[in-house]
């Protein structure tokens, strides 16, 4: 057999590799030319297959449209000068039910009675109470508040919040709490609202009431509830209701009887506290007197 010819390290590993290597192997200056084009080509091949999805374009949809922007409010932050008072008041057990919606759930004590000594020891139960944001049509705004479970059922029931807070039947007043009496009365000044009462009058056989336009005390009270501060229609809103209040304890027609009124200053708490006071005394002192001049008399 004839000898083997004697070939370098570097030829060797040339005959082995392929062709394609090969002929890169040839002209190494040329790698990371061929490399970076490659990865050039494989990333511009993807990027037109990802561009061209259907699902991509609706990803990347762009707009010019504003989102619709709605108020999200909190019952309990509503101005509670502007709103009447709640008929039944606050409640003084379970004061948390102020700021929500809890019907007519409270804190419940019990005990845990052991299976076999019959031992006894106290215990209490808080109700369900969970965070829910509910959208009211009439007010064009998120209301967001704490209530439980079973108000969330009968909400659902009722077809929203709407409907579950302008129910007028007594049980469902006492049910509201100062929280929802806050949002019904929020509700009934809006025009919405007010036709509805006014088709449901018709019905009855009475003469509908006159729509008043309230969006100026409504966009206040949505402002109020909402953090941050005031808008500059609801600061105008506040000065002209500050000065109608202003005006309107003002008592007497005599323009010169009301002239002498300017310097004089408002009577305090402290200072009523003590002239009703003195009026007593001198009361009780007048009735000693009569008293005593009739018991002489009839000496």
């Amino acid at each position: 057999m004839g000898a083997r010819p004697a070939w370098s390290s570097l030829r060797r590993v040339t005959h082995l590799m392929p062709s394609q290597v090969a002929s890169t192997s040839a002209a190494p200056s040329s790698l990371p030319f061929l490399a970076s084009s490659r990865t050039l080509t494989k990333n511009t091949t993807m990027a037109t297959s990802i561009s061209t999805s259907p699902g991509c374009l609706a990803a990347r949809a762009f707009s010019t449209t504003t989102p619709v922007q709605t108020k999200t409010i909190k019952p309990h932050r509503l101005p509670s000068n502007l709103i009447p008072p709640y008929p039944y008041g606050e409640r003084r057990i379970y004061k948390q039910s102020n700021k929500g919606l809890y019907g007519s759930a409270r804190i419940r004590f019990g005990n845990i009675v052991a299976e076999k000594h019959k031992n006894k020891t106290r215990r209490y139960w808080r109700p369900n109470v969970h965070v829910k944001a509910f959208y009211s049509p009439a007010l064009d705004a998120r209301v967001k508040t704490r209530l439980t479970l079973r108000v969330l059922k009968t909400i659902r029931r009722e077809g929203g919040i709407d409907n579950y807070l302008l129910k007028s039947k007594p049980a469902r007043i006492k049910e509201l709490g100062p929280g929802g009496w806050n949002l019904r009365w929020l509700l009934m000044q809006t025009q919405a609202v007010q036709r509805r009462f006014n088709e449901e009058r018709v019905a009855l056989g009475l003469e509908p009431r006159e729509i008043e336009d309230r969006d100026d005390i409504i966009q206040y009270a949505l402002d109020f509830a909402t953090p941050g501060p005031l808008s500059v229609r609801s600061r105008a809103t506040l000065g002209e209701m500050n000065a109608a209040m202003a005006d309107a304890f003002v008592l007497g027609d005599d323009e010169a009887a009301l002239a002498d009124l300017e310097g004089i200053e408002e009577l305090s708490d402290e200072a009523e506290e003590l002239l009703l006071r003195e009026l007593d005394e001198a009361d009780r002192a007048a009735e000693a007197k009569v008293k005593t001049e009739k018991q002489g008399v009839d000496a």
